[in-house]
């Protein structure tokens, strides 16, 4: 992992660039920000510059600590997470990590101990690692990654330089899939929306050739509801329920797919659409839908978001939604 395979995150990985540009790094850093948005990729990408035997402002990903650090081999990057079965980072991992750190790097520049995620130290762990902090090792660098600095310490955050990781609006995101990974213009356009602001969760998507299957999925209920009748809307609540955990996702998915046959309706301009991919579905039901039929679709959408955050029980909620769509349903032929 490279600070060139990250997108958009400039004021971050300014910071780090210049750390290692001057040799002033900081002896603990806390990488806060929404998910997705790259500090964990950050994390592991600085790790490697630290061990990179040019030294220079990234990693060169040619030599041979950085193709270790690729890797997850390398002897002086450690991974501190919760072990399989726990919920959190334990008092015994950081005595561990005590234990090694007092003798120093083994073969590289540092050791690096990359905390991941840090709200997940339970209150003992993070007393243990605040007196590492305090008088920490010669040549050992802690990065802990956490979403909010609130979940931890003041005193641990007091004793690390925070680097914040912010959202990226969609059409940064969009122009960087283009250039930096030379994603196709509807593609990029669709992931930069899908990823709301999350940049490093697009360019995950921009090398997955299957990161728009949600998408494919969600979009496939929709036109078998849309054509299918009741039936159709019980059988695809049925299936969506079945992704409990990611279900505002596959709804915000849905807001996209029926806000841009709202853009059909009214303006007809490609650059407003998102799902350019499938700019031909779009048109065909936007044909279909009056306006007053897509506005209910969209509420009908965002009422089940908000009972879903009341714990409402998925399939129920969804059941509800379709059902707004049947009482609404598209027309058989074209609107005039």
């Amino acid at each position: 992992m490279r600070f060139a395979e990250i997108l958009d995150q400039y004021h971050a990985i300014g910071l780090l660039r210049s750390a290692l540009r001057t040799g002033r790094v900081h002896h603990a850093y806390l990488f806060t920000g929404p998910s997705g948005t790259g500090r964990r990729e950050t994390a592991w990408a600085f790790a490697q510059a630290l061990q990179c035997e040019r030294y220079a402002e990234d990693a060169c990903g040619g030599c041979l600590p950085c193709q270790k650090s690729e890797r997850r081999v390398h002897p002086d990057i450690r991974w501190i997470e919760p072990l399989e079965g726990r919920q959190g980072i334990g008092i015994d991992q950081i005595r561990e990590l005590r234990q090694e750190a007092a003798y120093g790097p083994y073969e590289g520049n540092y050791r690096v101990y990359i905390v991941t995620p840090a709200e997940r130290l339970l209150p003992e762990a993070q007393h243990a690692l605040l007196k590492l902090l305090e008088e920490p090792p010669p040549r050992t660098v802690f990065l802990l990654v956490a979403e909010s600095p609130h979940a931890l310490l003041p005193t641990v955050v007091s004793r690390t330089q925070v680097v914040r990781f912010n959202l990226v609006p969609a059409a940064d995101i969009e122009r960087a899939l283009r250039v930096q990974f030379e994603v196709p213009p509807a593609r990029a356009r669709v992931l930069a929306a899908l990823c709301a602001g999350r940049s490093a969760l697009a360019a995950r998507w921009a090398q997955d050739p299957d990161a728009l299957a949600d998408r494919d999925r969600v979009v496939g209920w929709l036109g078998r509801v849309e054509q299918g009748g009741l039936l159709a809307a019980l059988e695809a609540a049925e299936s969506l329920a079945q992704d409990r955990d990611r279900l505002q996702e596959l709804l915000d998915i849905a807001l996209l797919w029926y806000r841009d046959v709202l853009v059909e309706r009214h303006a007809g301009d490609d650059r407003l659409v998102v799902n350019l991919d499938r700019r031909e579905e779009i048109r065909r039901l936007a044909a279909r839908l009056p306006p007053e039929a897509i506005h209910r679709r969209l509420e009908a959408i965002e009422r089940a978001k908000a009972e879903l955050r009341r714990n409402v029980q998925p399939r129920l909620a969804l059941e509800a939604m379709f059902l707004q769509f049947q009482l609404h349903p598209a027309s058989t032929a074209p609107s005039v």
